[in-house]
């Protein structure tokens, strides 16, 4: 049976599997520093062509929460 409620709550809870690069990027923007970081690590896992890019992003956030 539908619950809005249910549905409501269920829509609060983030989804840890699902990362893209747009979401990392949201994250950096939105200074959720932490969550940027998990993103672009679990990204360099999934796509190792790419993990030089992603290694670079880290180091620039890191550098980021240093100011």
């Amino acid at each position: 049976f539908f619950s809005p409620m249910q549905s409501a709550k269920e829509s609060l809870i983030e989804n840890q599997e699902i990362v893209t690069e747009t979401l990392a990027r949201v994250y950096l923007e939105q200074a959720h520093y932490e969550k940027a970081i998990a993103a672009y690590e679990k990204l360099s896992l999934k796509y190792p062509q790419k993990n030089s890019f992603f290694a670079n992003q880290i180091k620039l956030i890191y550098d980021l929460k240093e100011k």
